[in-house]
Formats: C-alpha cells, structure tokens, sequence
C-alpha cells in the first residue's frame, strides 16, 4: 500500500509543471488522496497493536482525521476560490483540533494506571491550550487593523504550536521504556517535527514567491508517516534504554512544558482580555500544582507500600511459613544477640532443644498432612505457654524440633518453663497410637550458662542438643540437664 504514495506525488508533481486553472484544486486533490491513504494505514496499525496501545493509535489517527477535514475545507474552498484566499471556509478549526490529539498522545500513559489524573489534569492543560491558541488565533485575523500582519502572525503561531506538540513528543519518547510504546512514540515525534518544519517552509515560500513548487511539500509529512506506519516490524530505537536520570529529567520536564505554553498564550491576551489573561494563568498554575501533588502523593503510597513490603519480607526471611513461630534464622539473630549481652552484663541464659517423640512414627502412621497438623498444634502450645512467662522465646528449629531460649532465669526457673511447655503438649491429648503414652509428647535437653561455662554461643547450643538425646534415648516425654 506505501508503493502508493509514489504515483501520487510524480501526479501532484505533474499538476505543478502542467499549471492548469485549478492548480491547488488538483494539489489539494492530491493530498486529500495521500492523507486518506495514510488514515488507512493508521487504522490497519490500529488493528494490528496491542489492546494496551490502541487509545495511542487511535489519538493520531483521530488526528489525521481533523488533518483530513482541514485539507477537505482547503479543497472545497480552492474550488470556488482558485488563488487559495480562504474566503468560504476556515481550516484553522481542525489543525487546532489535530494538534490538541497529538499533545493528547503524547502526554496519555497507556500502562501506569496510577498517573490517571495526572493524565486528566495534562488533557485539560492540553484542551485549554488549544482552545487559547484557536481563541488568540481568531482575535487577530478578526481585528479591524491587525498589528503584525495576519499572514505572519497565522505562520509564528501555527509554528510555536508545532514546536510545543514537537518537543512534548520528543520528550515522550526518550523517557519511554517499553519497545512497544517506543515504536508510537517514535512514529509521533517524526511526524510532530515534520509538521512543524515542512509547513513552516512551505508558509515562508508562498508568502515571498509566486511559485506554486511549494505545495509539494504539504504531502510530504504524511507520506513519511504512511511509510512508517506501512512497517509492521520494524522497532526504531530497538537498543535505547532511558536511564532513570533521563526518565525523571523528562517527566519533571513535561507538566512544565504544558503550563509554560498555556502561561505564554495568556500573557498575549495581557492588554486584551485581562480577565480571561487572569484566569487562564490561575488554570496553568493550579494545573501545575495539582498534578505535582498528584504525582508526589503516589510517591509517598509507593513509598509506604515500599516499606510495608520490606517489613513482611524481613518477617518471612525470620518467621517459619507453617507454625508462624521464628525459623532458624530468626533464632540465631536472637541468640547472638542475647549472648553478647548475657557476657557483658554476666545475666544468667538457658536454651532448651525440644523435640516431638516418635514424630516420624506419627507420620507413617496418620500422614503427612496431619503431620503439619500437628506440628502447627504443637507450635502453638509452646508458644502460648511460652508468652505466659517474659524473656522467653521459642522457635522452629527444623522439621520436629523446636528450640526455647530463656534470658535472665536460674536454672531452676529454667527447668519448671521447661517442664511446663512438655506439660502443656501432653495436655493436648493429641491422639498417637505408636507412642509409649498414646499421645504426642515432646522431649527437651537444657543448657544453662549459670551451671557451665561455653566458649561461644554455638557450643552452648550444641550441649542443649545433646542433652536432648539423652533424654530421648532415656524413655522420652522428660526435660533433660545436659551431662
């Protein structure tokens, strides 16, 4: 379908070299063809693009279409008006219009559904600048004597225009992450820039000359969007990944560019219309305002989100997923610690390795499942008598072992916690039918500093664990001292 544009420009070409009566009539006949060509290949990428991107493409093709209404009025009016003087129609409506989609565009983020009023507010900045470019546009050609002259004033105007919607687009582009956004956004800053600098040259031609060989250039914009839209494959930009400096830089940039745009139209209305001056400048800083209280206020849920997060990672790294009770992990942190305190402050500290009697038994003979059971049912009687008594922590050690750190106890004290944590588990009545006592009972073996001396924290440890084995190879459901 690109091979198109070919024949239509040799043909708008030809008109130019040929000069009939209705030149522009027939220049603008080619254009209108080459613009409804590019309308189709816009909607057939509309078609092909993901669901996440349609409202981008359909921005610019909703563009083009005001584009096509414009060049439509241009026709119509040549038609009757061959010197192009624009006496029955006025375009000027519709380029507004199709500017207004294309800054829409630029600035709609179609992933980050947390920027949507941020989104809403840069719509409304968008529609308010367009609606003042139009409105100041109109003031001028409609003025009895117009200072400077309207022809020169329509071309500085139409070109500030293309430069806002150029640079917005750019600035799109070089913060966008994603490929698949990158392709639009490349796809609307060719075009943005076109837009400004091929009608610039062409308004400069015919206000100095008499040579209609500029009206080759009003098609050319789309005939490069045409042929980029024609490339289905093709990602431009395919390696460019934004830094975060630039991300930010360009994001902060954006809102500003907006707001500085709708502040200079309302400074030209300063002498005419102070009132809508006034108002207007209230909407562009009130705008700027809103959407950096927007942003900043999902930075702070982010942030806060951020930090909840951290917190239950932190919980998951120290906390058993089963019994809820600290893993491993979270034990030693307590344990190294409670020992460095307990050697500066001499304070007596007791550690008792606990494990559930016949527990493999129990599992071969009523499963896995009431296995968990029954290690979640355990975990919880340690824990609840355990938080009856202060300083006393219990933990998962692995699989049926638990192990119980008491800070500040005699070894006494030590042994009646001991005694009953085994107690309360026996007090369950959790039915085990391979057990010596037909209930699940647990056995332990405590270490205490106050009755020896260990040279670090994992000796100490490792004479509670084997305390325990000899209270397990003495007839279980006891609490053993260590040898």
């Amino acid at each position: 379908m690109s091979r198109i544009y070919v024949p239509l420009l040799l043909a708008q070409l030809g008109v130019i070299a040929w000069a009939p009566a209705h030149l522009l009539s027939w220049s603008y006949a080619a254009v209108l063809a080459m613009l409804v060509l590019t309308v189709a290949q816009g909607w057939r990428r509309l078609r092909l693009s993901v669901p996440h991107n349609r409202p981008l493409w359909s921005l610019l093709l909703l563009a083009l279409v005001a584009q096509l209404g414009a060049f439509g009025l241009l026709f119509t009016d040549s038609l009757s008006n061959p010197l192009g003087t624009l006496v029955a129609f006025d375009p000027t409506f519709y380029f507004c219009l199709s500017s207004l989609l294309l800054t829409i565009a630029a600035a709609y983020n179609p992933v980050a559904t947390l920027y949507r009023w941020a989104g809403v507010v840069d719509a409304v900045l968008a529609c308010a600048i367009a609606a003042l470019f139009y409105f100041t546009l109109h003031q001028v050609l409609n003025a009895p004597s117009p200072t400077p002259p309207p022809a020169t004033f329509v071309m500085w105007m139409f070109d500030a225009m293309g430069l806002f919607v150029a640079v917005f687009a750019t600035l799109r582009l070089v913060s966008t992450k994603r490929s698949d956004e990158r392709r639009f956004f490349f796809v609307l800053s060719v075009f943005a820039w076109l837009e400004l600098v091929v009608p610039g040259i062409h308004n400069r031609f015919i206000l100095h000359s008499e040579s209609y060989l500029p009206e080759l250039l009003l098609g050319l914009p789309f005939v490069v969007l045409g042929f980029m839209l024609g490339r289905r494959r093709k990602v431009w930009l395919r390696s460019y990944r934004p830094s975060r400096r630039i991300r930010h830089l360009a994001e902060s940039i954006s809102p500003f560019v907006m707001s500085l745009a709708l502040c200079c139209l309302a400074f030209a209305q300063l002498g005419k219309n102070p009132v809508l001056a006034t108002s207007t400048l209230i909407l562009a800083i009130a705008s700027y305002a809103a959407r950096n209280a927007i942003v900043l206020g999902q930075h702070l849920a982010f942030e806060d989100d951020l930090r909840k997060l951290k917190r239950g990672l932190q919980q998951a790294v120290v906390r058993d997923d089963l019994t809820a009770l600290p893993n491993r992990r979270g034990f030693y942190r307590l344990m190294r610690r409670e020992w460095e305190d307990a050697l500066k402050t001499g304070r007596a500290l007791s550690v008792a390795m606990i494990d559930i009697d016949s527990f493999k038994a129990f599992n071969d003979t009523y499963g896995h499942l009431a296995g968990d059971d029954c290690l979640v049912a355990v975990a919880h009687a340690l824990h609840r008598e355990a938080s009856l008594q202060p300083d006393v922590m219990v933990a998962r050690y692995g699989g049926e072992e638990f192990v119980a750190l008491m800070v500040g106890y005699a070894p006494a004290a030590s042994e009646d916690i001991l005694e009953r944590l085994r107690r309360r588990v026996e007090a369950m009545q959790i039915r085990h039918a391979r057990s010596a006592q037909d209930v699940v009972t647990i056995s332990a073996g405590l270490a205490s500093t106050a009755t020896a001396r260990y040279a670090n924290s994992e000796k100490f440890l490792n004479a509670a664990d084997e305390a325990l084995y000899v209270a397990k190879g003495s007839g279980k459901n006891r609490v053993q001292w260590v040898e």
